[in-house]
């Protein structure tokens, strides 16, 4: 224990680094292209399971970590930590040194950690505190799941896919249209030639098109390279809560003439859009039957009861937080539609816009607000059950930070609607939600 109070101190004192936080479509590779599309990490090299043990504490700080053997392979591969289920604020301490720090323990985050860590056995240690804006997770439920369940480690070659924007629109004749933009990142000093390859197969599993393409990227930056193509007038394929199909696009980077680093995205036709207060999918109003429900239990136990809600006619699912991602493939699957939730939840004094009355209208919180509303966006807005994004819970208050949080998340969702469901009859909000049941 002695040993653990030494730790824990002498990283506090150490904290001058800092881990970039991946803001990104969550996702992780795999070895072969059969492991991609089961999601199965039996026989990825690249991936490794971070379950974290109880080390002890100190004061109000719980440590929680484990050793993790970084393989020698790994050199020259970005390595990213993805945390989620902590239940508490946390910092993330490799090695000794602080790297990184996060106030949301609710929203699951991607960090590059690979500048702080050694070949052979690396300590990767997790200091779980109490929130410095605790007034904003108050009214949010904590997870049924082991604690710190999903964590994991994964590593990506530095001339990979960095990430990805995935989207099927129809045109007037009814024909739908891929548009697929691949990220590409190359972070090694000097310009790469990089192989990208892709295939695309409809809901029914026909194969639409296949391709490798290069980019040259030049050194320490990202490139964009443009998939579009014409998937036929398959207006039989448009994704909604009656017909759930999805097209699946495998991505994967060729090196040497051989494929590897393959990650599975899948993709639901047609556009949400809302207009005179109503929200569209494929241009007919959604009769909404709302429902507020976290996901706290396993995915089997999710999957029964989202059937369960279809049953009861229930049509639409809003969580008073970012989600695990198995919740979204279940609702992508089932045809459930979600209301994507930021993680700000204050609990009191929604209607007090008065210095120390709503964080919402604090304008020292607001790097905070958009910075959550930041994580909550990326990790899951190529998701097709995603119809509309709420910028906080129902005791989130209204003022200046949902002001800005609504104008940033305008600036980059250019059809879903952005709700405020504390606008209270202001401008930043597009739609109304009916009640929840």
């Amino acid at each position: 224990m002695r040993r653990v109070a030494f730790f824990a101190i002498l990283m506090l004192v150490v904290f001058s680094v800092s881990a970039q936080r991946v803001y990104r479509s969550e996702f992780t590779v795999y070895d072969v292209r059969d492991d991609a599309l089961s999601r199965d990490h039996s026989r990825t090299t690249n991936h490794i399971v971070y379950m974290p043990l109880p080390l002890g504490s100190v004061g109000n700080i719980e440590l929680i970590g484990t050793k993790i053997e970084i393989p020698a392979s790994w050199k020259d591969y970005n390595v990213y930590l993805h945390i989620e289920n902590t239940i508490k604020a946390y910092d993330v301490a490799v090695n000794g040194k602080l790297v990184a720090s996060t106030s949301d323990p609710y929203t699951p985050a991607d960090y590059l950690i690979s500048p702080y860590l050694i070949q052979g056995v690396n300590e990767v240690v997790l200091l779980l505190r109490t929130s410095e804006y605790g007034e904003l997770n108050a009214d949010a439920q904590n997870s049924l799941r082991e604690q710190a369940e999903g964590c994991y480690l994964f590593a990506q070659h530095r001339t990979s896919v960095y990430d990805f924007d995935a989207a099927i629109t129809a045109d007037s004749e009814g024909k739908l249209h891929l548009e697929l933009d691949v990220i590409v990142g190359n972070d090694f000093n000097y310009e790469e030639p990089i192989s990208v390859g892709y295939d695309v197969y409809t809901p029914e599993r026909k194969l639409v098109d296949y391709a490798v393409r290069e980019i040259k990227v030049a050194g320490r930056s990202r490139d964009t390279l443009k998939v579009r193509l014409n998937l036929g007038a398959e207006s039989r394929y448009l994704w909604s809560e009656k017909q759930a199909g999805l097209y699946r696009t495998t991505l994967y980077i060729k090196r040497n003439g051989k494929p590897f680093e393959y990650l599975t995205t899948r993709v639901g036709a047609g556009v949400t859009t809302y207009a005179d207060g109503k929200i569209l999918r494929n241009g007919e109003a959604i009769d909404i039957s709302l429902k507020e429900y976290n996901a706290r239990t396993n995915r089997s136990e999710c999957r029964k009861d989202i059937l369960a809600f279809k049953d009861e006619g229930i049509n639409t699912l809003m969580p008073d937080t970012p989600q695990p991602s198995w919740f979204y493939d279940l609702c992508d699957d089932l045809g459930m539609y979600v209301i994507e939730s930021t993680s700000i939840n204050p609990r009191d004094k929604s209607d007090d816009r008065k210095v120390g009355g709503t964080p919402s209208n604090n304008p020292e919180l607001v790097e905070e607000y958009i910075k959550r509303v930041k994580s909550m966006y990326y990790r899951t807005r190529n998701r097709a059950c995603i119809i509309g994004y709420s910028l906080g819970g129902k005791h989130a208050g209204n003022g200046y930070c949902m002001y800005k949080a609504y104008q940033w998340l305008k600036s980059v969702e250019k059809n879903r609607p952005v709700i405020c469901r504390t606008a209270d009859g202001e401008w930043n909000t597009d739609v109304v939600l009916p009640k929840a049941q």
